[in-house]
């Protein structure tokens, strides 16, 4: 930085007009016209390939060459312009500090070329300090060069001779350092493929152990899942067999007194027959389990009253093992259980 020139503070409110290329005089039109084709120019959906921003970033991008526009639409300059000249109060109170404002970014501006002006001449002074310097070195190397040459054609005599003496050790050393690099690659490569087998049977053994304990885990998984659905299916059983034995005894207390008035409900009093229940689309609660199916349900002939399909199915299988009683007699006919 040029030390005669002080230090200028960036202003903290940014030149809106700039930001959108447009004089101070533009109306709301020519605002919006002008945010909306910087935010469709430089929305993420028209960037070429590894040019793409984010959703915020877009309105971040500069459109002009100049490195006053670049330095207007600095990032979110563009969006955060349209916010404040869109709005009449926002924009009144900007209008009247925007001379103010303008003035303080000339000045900003003049200030940051001339530290680019000032940067370059230091470049510049460098660049030419360093080029005096490369050939000032080239000349000192040139005379070394030629001082070594001549020290070269003194010595090549006596060098040739010293050669001449040490060929034969440094041929003898070179073969011993050959054999021992040679030893020494053999060892590390016998060393690496032995350790490679090493993590090989363990890595075998540890998968193998990590397979058999997954397949314990699933097993014991599996059977676990199977009592429980044992379980359910048994406690089912129960609560159905239950509330058929509770049925059965109401109607053949009924029966046994036959002079009682029917004060129960319809379903209560039916003795539920076994067969001819038809089948019914829609939703109905089972009397039986209490479940409600969605798509259909089976009911009795007598009294409409609906069972799931798991119910009836247990009927079915009493009707397999147990003989049919005639409807007439008086006691409740075999049930599920």
């Amino acid at each position: 930085m040029d030390e005669t020139i002080p230090e200028l503070e960036r202003p903290q409110m940014s030149d809106y007009y700039l930001a959108l290329g447009l004089q101070q005089t533009a109306t709301f039109q020519d605002i919006k016209r002008a945010h909306h084709l910087l935010a469709k120019k430089h929305h993420p959906d028209k960037q070429a390939p590894g040019k793409i921003t984010d959703a915020h970033d877009f309105r971040r991008v500069s459109t002009k060459n100049s490195k006053q526009q670049r330095e207007a639409k600095a990032p979110g300059q563009i969006r955060e312009a349209y916010e404040c000249l869109r709005d009449a109060s926002k924009r009144s109170e900007y209008d009247a500090y925007y001379p103010q404002l303008r003035g303080e970014w000339v000045q900003y501006r003049i200030w940051q070329e001339t530290q680019r002006r000032n940067k370059e001449l230091r470049r510049e002074a460098e660049r030419a300090r360093r080029m005096a310097e490369e050939q000032r070195a080239a000349r000192e190397q040139a005379e070394q060069d030629a001082k070594a040459a001549e020290e070269r054609a003194s010595r090549r005599r006596a060098e040739e001779e010293r050669l001449a003496r040490d060929r034969e050790l440094r041929e003898r050393m070179a073969e011993y350092r050959s054999r021992e690099v040679a030893r020494k690659a053999r060892e590390e490569q016998e060393h690496a493929a032995i350790e490679r087998l090493h993590k090989q049977k363990e890595m075998e053994a540890e998968r193998k152990s990590e397979e058999s304990a997954k397949r314990a885990r699933q097993e014991r998984e599996m059977a676990a899942k199977e009592r429980l659905k044992s379980i359910l299916i048994e406690e089912k059983q129960d609560a159905i067999r239950q509330n058929w034995a509770s049925i059965r005894e109401a109607a053949e207390r009924r029966q046994a007194k036959p002079g009682q008035p029917a004060t129960q409900h319809p379903t209560r009093d039916c003795i539920h027959p076994q067969l001819g229940w038809p089948k019914k689309k829609g939703e109905a609660s089972c009397i039986f389990c209490g479940e409600t199916p969605t798509k259909f349900t089976f009911h009795c002939p007598e009294c409409n009253a609906a069972a799931c399909a798991l119910c009836k199915s247990h009927e079915r299988d009493r009707e397999i093992h147990t003989p049919v009683r005639p409807l007439g007699e008086a006691h409740v006919g075999n049930y599920l259980s």
